[in-house]
């Protein structure tokens, strides 16, 4: 959880990934969409800012073995599986999706990471022209979806389509939170159990637990 120090509009920290750490600093992708992430493109070396974490839950990775890893992720989605290609380097191949080849970023650093990277655009600008979702239909089409594990992060139409392929595997919800530690409820999500809150229980669930509109 992300905020600007003294000031009080806005009051609430907002929710980011953590990307990567580099020595002692840590990163944060995002793309600049409302007040905050204007304010902190402002942000110079030097200034300080109040950071909450780490929170939540991560993407499971044991039992991967015997299974071919699907990593899905679209735009700035990529920050959230980027530690999990680099937890499993050289085995998952990434589908990442953009509706241009604008919204596509670090991709020579996610071909390393990656045993293969697949890219989609929704005007076919880059890579497969269509969704994320849609390339991996296409790759999994006469395939046994048994053999494979996906894991997803994106928006709910994104992850709603990705949990409809048919193979097991976890999504990680995007949520708006305004706590981040289960207090406020802001996040809770549908499941067959009731609500859950995806800053406490999740952000990470398992495929089929989250039920969509």
């Amino acid at each position: 959880m992300f905020g600007l120090n003294s000031r009080k509009d806005p009051f609430l920290k907002r929710p980011f990934c953590y990307f990567r750490k580099k020595r002692n600093t840590i990163d944060i992708l995002y793309r600049v969409v409302g007040k905050v992430t204007t304010l902190m493109t402002g942000l110079r070396a030097g200034d300080t800012a109040e950071v909450m974490g780490p929170l939540g839950n991560c993407y499971p990775v044991e039992g991967v073995e015997g299974r071919k890893p699907i990593v899905l992720a679209g735009g700035v989605g990529i920050a959230s599986v980027y530690p999990l290609l680099g937890a499993l380097v050289g085995k998952a191949h990434l589908f990442y999706g953009g509706r241009t080849a604008r919204d596509l970023l670090l991709t020579g650093e996610l071909e390393s990471l990656s045993s293969g990277l697949t890219l989609a655009t929704e005007d076919g600008s880059a890579g497969f022209r269509g969704t994320a979702v849609d390339a991996v239909r296409a790759h999994l089409k006469g395939r046994d979806k048994r053999d494979f594990i996906l894991y997803a992060c994106g928006p709910n139409g994104m992850l709603k389509a990705a949990s409809a392929l048919g193979v097991d595997g976890y999504i990680a919800s995007e949520e708006k939170m305004a706590c981040g530690i289960g207090v406020c409820l802001g996040c809770a999500v549908r499941t067959p159990a009731g609500y859950k809150r995806a800053c406490k229980d999740g952000p990470v669930f398992p495929i089929g637990e989250v039920l969509f509109d």
